[in-house]
């Protein structure tokens, strides 16, 4: 009987830890964003009603709106037989302190906790929010380690802050302003990228059961992580110097700003989230992407360097280029190897003749528009769009200025090409016309 009740009392005593270890995990997983929606849902009102009422009455009257939903949605889940009492009981309570709390004290920030409520219960219990609710279930220890990693980075940065004289004995000003600065803005946070990333989507691929099948692979998703939490580690730092530049002492807001960053990474795992319910991709196909991707950044960088050069060379050997390299590539089909050979459909013809569209009236914006521009307002746009963009590299600014003014071009073709295609189409594809000769199609299309 000892030995059972020992059992048992051990039995009880791992369920209650397993309950605490959920509710933490839950808590480190949709604090930061649950703040921030909480805090935007009460701003924006709040902004709203101070155009006609004075700030003492705006909080009565935000107040009254929570408590008419609290009672609400309170109503609404007493209808549902799912819910079980604890819950009901749990919202209830807080309900009713935080209340008290408001009225009776000065604690009038309590309204946040009452709104975080009405969102907890909702994404819960609402049908609405089935996806949502997917994502948050399926990311909880992904995002409590997400939030853990940015939090303890984000606390790091607050210290430092906050006790400059720490920085100040163990670097000198010259040391910053050499390796320890190439340091911080660069090698240190892709480290951490790095971490952050492997980590996260491992403890996604384990707590989901996530396999990858032999050939398969999520590099993809992999470097998309990496450099989105690159940025943001950037945009940590930048936050960081901006107030060290810049220096008073506002704990608070300094917590809420690097908070409102924590939470909005949320939404950037939601991208990575769906990159890998879309499943894993073929190695070649990853491997070949990448390859196209460094071979358009060589050209951008080559087309910085000698535009009209570039814009000539390709114009000529375009129209040579396109039929024979892309039409023409079943010509090293190995026939031995297969017993089919590929031919040639009309949708391989009908791709043809739109590259060849629209990469000429690409050339040919490329060439026209600067020059246009030139002419009419005296402006060169890559050197005004350089120093826009004002980047503390005079290279990188002119490159990304290069590439804005290439996309550009891009979509004005495709919105040309595709208008063009149609009047060609109307004036020369009909029938009555007699440009061409109708047969019955043999061809198969695909």
């Amino acid at each position: 009987m000892k030995l059972m009740h020992y059992f048992n009392t051990g039995n009880r005593l791992m369920s209650i830890f397993v309950q605490v270890w959920k509710i933490l995990l839950n808590a480190l997983a949709y604090f930061p964003i649950l703040s921030l929606v909480s805090v935007l849902g009460i701003a924006l009102p709040a902004f709203l009603l101070s155009l006609f009422f004075s700030e003492i009455t705006l909080r009565y009257i935000l107040e009254i709106i929570i408590c008419l939903l609290l009672i609400g949605f309170y109503l609404k889940l007493l209808s549902k037989r799912s819910i079980s009492k604890i819950s009901l009981s749990i919202y209830w309570f807080i309900s009713i302190s935080t209340l008290i709390l408001f009225f009776l004290t000065d604690f009038k920030f309590v309204i946040i906790f009452q709104f975080a409520l009405i969102l907890i219960y909702a994404f819960k219990y609402i049908n609405r929010f089935n996806k949502f609710r997917d994502f948050l279930t399926k990311s909880t220890e992904a995002l409590a380690f997400i939030n853990v990693f940015d939090g303890i980075i984000c606390g790091a940065l607050i210290y430092f802050l906050y006790n400059p004289n720490l920085v100040e004995s163990t670097v000198s000003k010259k040391q910053i302003n050499n390796w320890i600065a190439i340091l911080l803005l660069l090698i240190l946070p892709l480290i951490l990228s790095v971490i952050k990333t492997v980590v996260s989507i491992k403890i996604f691929k384990k707590t989901n059961k996530v396999d990858i099948s032999k050939g398969k692979t999520f590099w993809n998703v992999y470097a998309t992580m990496i450099i989105s939490s690159f940025f943001w580690l950037l945009s940590y730092l930048c936050y960081f110097f901006s107030r060290a530049l810049k220096f008073h002492f506002d704990l608070l807001s300094d917590v809420f700003v690097l908070l409102f960053f924590i939470a909005l990474y949320s939404f950037f795992w939601l991208q990575i989230y769906n990159m890998i319910g879309y499943g894993a991709k073929d190695i070649k196909e990853v491997i070949a992407s990448w390859l196209i991707g460094t071979i358009c950044i060589l050209l951008l960088a080559v087309f910085n360097q000698v535009e009209n050069e570039l814009i000539n060379a390709l114009s000529w050997f375009l129209p040579i280029l396109i039929p024979n390299l892309i039409g023409e590539i079943n010509s090293q089909f190995d026939i031995n190897k297969y017993k089919k050979k590929p031919i040639r459909t009309d949708k391989m013809d009908r791709h043809l003749y739109r590259i060849q569209i629209y990469g000429f009236l690409t050339l040919l914006m490329l060439s026209i528009i600067p020059k246009l521009i030139e002419i009419i307002w005296g402006l060169k746009i890559k050197v005004e769009l350089a120093k826009l963009i004002n980047s503390s590299s005079d290279w990188m600014s002119e490159f990304l200025a290069s590439t804005i003014i290439i996309f550009f071009c891009f979509i004005l073709s495709l919105i040309i090409g595709g208008g063009l295609i149609w009047l060609l189409k109307y004036f020369y594809l009909d029938p009555s016309k007699r440009y061409y000769k109708f047969e019955k199609n043999k061809r198969r299309f695909y």
